[in-house]
């Protein structure tokens, strides 16, 4: 891993690991949700979105479900970074590339359906972009 302990939350792709990049998805007005969401967050929460973001880049996942995992939706494809108390951002995977939607403060019980949908409108127009 590197010795960077904070990930400059402004440039995209965020970081490149030898297994795996992470980057800001994209709306088709140019919008980057998880981007506002992170900018503004607490230093001490991006310091542990950074460590993570860092361990997947460089071993490929995460194997702690406390700080990340699979949520599904309908599309089977919506992951959550997570740190605690309340912070959630929630991505997807394409090739090797993990694509940070939008993030949320969360209240109380599961991700709410939602924030899965939002995830998902997202990742389809990030795609749809790509495919132009």
């Amino acid at each position: 891993m590197t010795n960077k302990t904070v990930i400059d939350f402004r440039n995209d792709p965020l970081i490149t690991g030898s297994c795996a990049i992470v980057a800001y998805a994209r709306r088709k007005n140019g919008n980057r949700p998880a981007m506002d969401y992170i900018e503004k967050l607490e230093k001490l929460d991006w310091a542990k979105l950074s460590k993570s973001f860092m361990m997947i880049a460089s071993v490929g996942r995460i194997h702690n479900p406390e700080r990340f995992k699979k949520i599904g939706g309908r599309s089977g494809k919506i992951y959550e970074f997570k740190i605690y108390p309340k912070v959630r951002v929630l991505c997807f995977q394409l090739e090797k590339t993990w694509l940070l939607t939008h993030g949320f403060d969360k209240e109380t019980g599961d991700t709410p359906p939602r924030q899965i949908k939002r995830a998902e409108e997202i990742m389809k127009e990030h795609i749809s972009l790509l495919s132009q």
